[in-house]
């Protein structure tokens, strides 16, 4: 099975809750009726949205990733690569890739993360948590990601700018740990 499959299933419910919140919104000054069906509808999503964001719960899970988790730490990648996107969820990838710099990470899971930096190098979307993939970039690093994003960064590469800025943070290294 996908690992991915749970994480997307989960974005798409947040997604339809949030949807049905969204159209409720639209006629909820209509009746008492429609008042408490859109409060209704923020409550179903308030309610799902902790154990939707993240598998097991995502409260739960920024605790265990700063307690460094194995298990957490390997749900944390297979998060980042399913990418999904409902809402807040660039907040959590954010969070995400803060808390994962600190965490030993395997070589495997080193490359899995290295091949999501490059994608999301090439990306022609904005995101807000590309400066986060930056900031990760040298806890993860080794000659072959380097020399790929030195390449990307060139004149001819897809997109210089941002791979300016992931060689830019792989120049100034590691910083030191401070609390979170």
């Amino acid at each position: 099975m996908n690992s991915s499959k749970p994480i997307e299933l989960n974005a798409a419910k947040l997604q339809e809750l949030k949807d049905a919140i969204q159209a409720a919104f639209r006629v909820r000054n209509e009746s008492a009726s429609t008042m408490e069906a859109w409060q209704e509808a923020c409550r179903r999503f308030h309610l799902a949205y902790d154990e939707l964001a993240f598998p097991g719960g995502l409260a739960k899970a920024m605790l265990q990733l700063q307690a460094a988790d194995p298990m957490t730490i390997e749900l944390a990648v297979q998060f980042l690569e399913a990418d999904p996107w409902f809402f807040r969820s660039g907040y959590i990838k954010e969070e995400v890739l803060e808390r994962i710099r600190w965490v030993p990470l395997d070589l495997d899971q080193k490359r899995r993360l290295q091949q999501m930096i490059l994608a999301r190098v090439r990306d022609p979307r904005a995101r807000r948590e590309f400066r986060r993939y930056c900031r990760l970039a040298p806890f993860i690093t080794d000659p072959e990601f380097e020399k790929e994003i030195v390449k990307m960064a060139g004149p001819t590469g897809t997109k210089p700018k941002r791979a300016q800025w992931v060689l830019e943070h792989l120049r100034q290294g590691k910083p030191t740990q401070k609390k979170l």
